[in-house]
């Protein structure tokens, strides 16, 4: 019966892929943050990036595992093509766009692989199960909800735009930036600032600040791979920050 409730209420996003805790994704992306930075070799980041296209093949995210491994293997191309080269201005330029952006990259994977795979109601009621403030749970909330109604804003004043002849492209940023910014910008901070107080409006409908038992459709609860893939990402750090204490880098 629990199996086919967690089916039931499954994310299209996530079908054929585990179904993670999300205090088991927030743990993995705080952990893997500081990791990440605890290396500097390149067959370090090659070990961190590869453990998180593990976890988003095993997370049902294949075409992003796969998409970001691609693009990692870019970035390591062009700093080899790059790097005799960094005495002009643009080679150097490029070499450290790369290596700052391949750096960040595993975070990205996993920010990306969090908000494509995690309900924003599951979310709420892993941080009423963690006893977060009450206030930090409703700014979460309304961040979360936040995103794809920007993103739906975004496509309207672009096209609002289009029929203006005002199109946002690199042309018109370069002929005309202050009108572009200005009829892209001021339209969006303007929805930004009402969806904001709309969406704060509906979460206090919705009983987030009632000091009583929350519930949810979605069974928040760890499982075993939430368990082994905590304990490893924990064991790992652990093991990194006694190497550093000791005078080791890798």
């Amino acid at each position: 019966m629990r199996r086919s409730e967690d089916s039931i209420y499954q994310l299209r996003t996530q079908t054929g892929g585990l179904m993670f805790d999300p205090r088991t994704k927030i743990l993995l992306l705080v952990e893997l943050n500081m990791i990440l930075f605890m290396g500097r070799s390149l067959v370090y980041e090659i070990c961190v990036l590869l453990f998180c296209a593990f976890i988003l093949l095993i997370g049902g995210q294949n075409r992003s595992a796969w998409k970001f491994t691609f693009v990692f293997a870019v970035f390591v191309a062009l700093q080899y093509v790059t790097g005799p080269y960094t005495d002009g201005f643009f080679f150097s330029l490029v070499y450290f766009v790369t290596v700052v952006v391949r750096k960040f990259l595993p975070c990205i994977m996993l920010g990306r692989w969090i908000l494509a795979t995690t309900d924003v109601s599951a979310f709420v009621a892993a941080m009423w199960k963690i006893g977060m403030p009450k206030d930090a749970v409703v700014t979460t909330s309304v961040v979360f909800r936040c995103f794809p109604t920007i993103r739906e804003e975004w496509g309207m004043i672009q096209t609002a735009m289009k029929m203006r002849g005002i199109e946002f492209s690199l042309k018109h940023m370069v002929t005309m930036p202050v009108k572009t910014m200005e009829h892209l910008f001021v339209p969006l901070f303007i929805s930004v600032l009402n969806i904001s107080d709309e969406l704060a409006a509906a979460a206090l409908c919705r009983g987030l600040d009632n000091p009583g038992k929350h519930t949810c459709m979605f069974r928040i609860h760890f499982r075993l791979y939430d368990i082994l893939l905590m304990m490893f990402s924990s064991l790992w750090l652990i093991a990194m920050c006694v190497l550093r204490i000791r005078g080791y880098s890798l």
